[in-house]
C-alpha cells in the first residue's frame, strides 16, 4: 500500500470537519463562544478558543488531540436544548473520535516524511574561533543562548525530562507515545508506546534505569530505559486522571496524583500499590519529594500545599500558596518553588507551617499561568514555563530575572527542565519541537 499523500490527508481532514459540524448541529448548533464557555465550566476539559474551533469546524488543520477531545466531549455533554448531560472522558463514544484523530495524525506524519524527502547534509567545517568567543561573551554577560529547535514526530508535547545519566531527553507526546532523543536531538529507535491518550508527565528514577509516565487515559507506566521496554505494563489499581508524578530520591517509591484528589504510591520493585493518601481536595495539581526524602509536598486545587512525612504518612505541615500548577524543591531542600495559576512564581520555606507569606516573590512574572518550574542542579537558577508561550529564568538567591524572557515562540509552554549538569534548559509546549538554550555562566558576585 502506498503512503498516504497530501490529498488523502486533506480529504480525511475535511471528513472530520464535516462530522464535527454534524455533531454540532445535533446538539442544537451552539455558537463558538457558547462552546468555549461550556468547556470552561466542565471539569477535566482543556480550554478552547474561538479560533481553534473555527479551524476545526472548517477543516483548516488537525487540532491537538486534547483540543479535539475537549470539543467533542463538550458537544456530547449538552443535548439539543442545552441541557447538561456530562459524558465521561473514557466513554466509548469518545473513543471513536480518538481513533479518527490517530488515523489522521498517522496520515499527516506519513505525508511529512514523503514531502521532506531525503535529508540534505551540509558540508562539515571548523567552528569559528570568533563564533566561540561571541558565544562565551554572551554566556558570561548573563544571556541564555538559544539553539536550533529540535523537531519531533508528535504534533505537540506536554512533558519532558532529562535522564540523570545524560543519555536521553524524554518527550511526552499528545499522541500517547513517549519519545527518547539523545542530547544532539537525534531520535532513539523504539519509542515507548502503551498509553492511549496525551502523556501529561514524565520522571526518571535517580539512577536513570526507570522512566515513569502518566497520561489522560488514567494509566501510569514504568519503562526500562536501557532496553526501552515496559516493566510489566501499566501499574495496577489507579483511578481517575493522573497527571503528575514523582519518584522518591532512592527510586523505591513512585507517587502519582490528579483529578480525584488522592495520591497513589507504588513500590517500584514489586509494582504493588502500597498506600493512597486522601488530601481532602478536589484534585492534586503537583507533587514532589524533598531531596532528603523527609517530605512529600502535595499541591492541591484549593491553594494549600500539604507536607507529608514518608516515615509516618501523616501531614506534618502546610502552606497557603494559592492555586498553583507546579512545585519544585531546591536541590538543598530548604526552599519550595510554586508556579501560580495567576502568573506568579514564589519561593516558600517548607519548614514554616501554615504560612501564607512567601520567602521571595519573583519579578517580571508572566501575565498568564505559569505551568511548570524547575531549579538548576546547583540551585542558582529557577526556570518557569508560562501559558503565554514564554520561558523565564531567575537568579534564585535574589529573585532577579536573567535577561529575557527567552523567546520560546510557543503558543503555550507546558514544561521546562534543566540537563543534569545544568548547562542546557529545554522547554516544550503547543508545538512539534523542543526549545533548547545554553544557560548563562554564574560568576562570583552575580550573573
Amino acid at each position: 500500500m502506498s503512503a498516504p499523500n497530501k490529498t488523502e490527508f486533506t480529504v480525511g481532514l475535511d471528513r472530520l470537519a464535516e462530522e464535527l459540524r454534524h455533531l454540532r448541529a445535533e446538539r442544537g448548533g451552539p455558537t463558538l463562544s457558547m462552546i468555549v464557555s461550556r468547556a470552561a465550566a466542565m471539569p477535566g476539559t482543556s480550554s478552547l478558543s474561538v479560533s481553534a474551533l473555527s479551524e476545526a469546524f472548517n477543516g483548516k488543520r488537525l487540532q491537538r488531540l486534547d483540543t479535539l477531545m475537549s470539543l467533542v466531549r463538550t458537544l456530547l455533554s449538552y443535548d439539543e436544548d442545552g441541557k447538561h448531560c456530562l459524558v465521561a472522558r473514557g466513554a466509548p463514544e469518545m473513543g471513536v473520535w480518538r481513533e479518527r484523530w490517530r488515523d489522521l495524525d498517522h496520515m499527516r506524519s506519513q505525508r511529512s516524511r514523503v514531502d521532506a524527502g531525503m535529508p540534505v547534509h551540509a558540508p562539515v567545517r571548523a567552528v569559528s574561533p570568533l563564533a566561540l568567543r561571541v558565544l562565551a561573551d554572551d554566556l558570561v554577560r548573563g544571556y541564555a543562548v538559544a539553539l536550533t529547535p529540535v523537531q519531533g514526530p508528535a504534533d505537540a508535547y506536554d512533558a519532558l525530562a532529562f535522564s540523570p545519566d545524560r543519555h536521553y531527553l524524554a518527550l511526552g507526546g499528545c499522541d500517547g507515545v513517549v519519545y527518547l532523543q539523545d542530547l544532539m536531538g537525534n531520535a532513539v529507535t523504539n519509542p515507548l508506546s502503551g498509553h492511549r491518550d496525551i502523556v501529561r508527565d514524565l520522571t526518571f528514577s535517580s539512577d536513570g534505569r526507570l522512566l515513569a509516565s502518566s497520561a489522560d487515559d488514567g494509566t501510569v507506566w514504568l519503562w526500562d530505559v536501557t532496553f526501552r521496554i515496559p516493566v510489566g505494563g501499566s501499574l495496577p489499581d489507579s483511578e481517575g486522571i493522573l497527571d503528575c508524578l514523582a519518584f522518591s530520591p532512592d527510586g523505591s517509591l513512585l507517587a502519582a496524583a490528579g483529578f480525584d484528589g488522592r495520591v497513589y504510591l507504588w513500590d517500584t520493585v514489586t509494582r504493588e500499590m502500597i498506600r493512597t493518601l486522601d488530601v481532602g481536595q478536589a484534585r492534586v495539581d503537583a507533587l514532589t519529594f524533598s531531596p532528603d526524602s523527609s517530605l512529600l509536598a502535595v499541591a492541591g486545587y484549593d491553594g494549600t500545599t500539604q507536607l507529608w512525612s514518608p516515615a509516618t504518612w501523616e501531614v506534618t505541615g502546610s502552606a497557603t500558596v494559592g492555586k498553583c500548577c507546579d512545585i519544585a524543591f531546591a536541590p538543598d531542600g530548604k526552599l519550595l518553588a510554586s508556579a501560580g495559576s495567576d502568573g506568579s512564581v514564589r519561593l516558600w520555606d517548607p519548614f514554616v507551617s501554615g504560612t501564607g507569606n512567601a520567602v521571595r516573590d519573583f519579578s517580571c512574572a508572566p501575565t498568564k499561568a505559569v505551568s511548570a518550574v524547575a531549579f538548576s542542579p546547583d540551585g542558582q537558577l529557577l526556570a518557569g514555563a508560562a501559558m503565554d508561550g514564554t520561558v523565564h529564568l531567575w537568579n534564585s538567591t535574589d529573585g532577579q530575572p536573567i535577561p529575557g524572557p527567552l523567546d520560546a515562540s510557543l503558543g503555550e509552554a507546558y514544561d521546562v527542565a534543566f540537563s543534569p549538569d545544568g548547562g542546557l534548559l529545554a522547554a516544550v509546549g503547543n508545538d512539534d519541537s523542543v526549545r533548547i538554550w545554553i544557560t548563562p555562566v554564574h560568576r562570583a558576585g552575580g550573573w
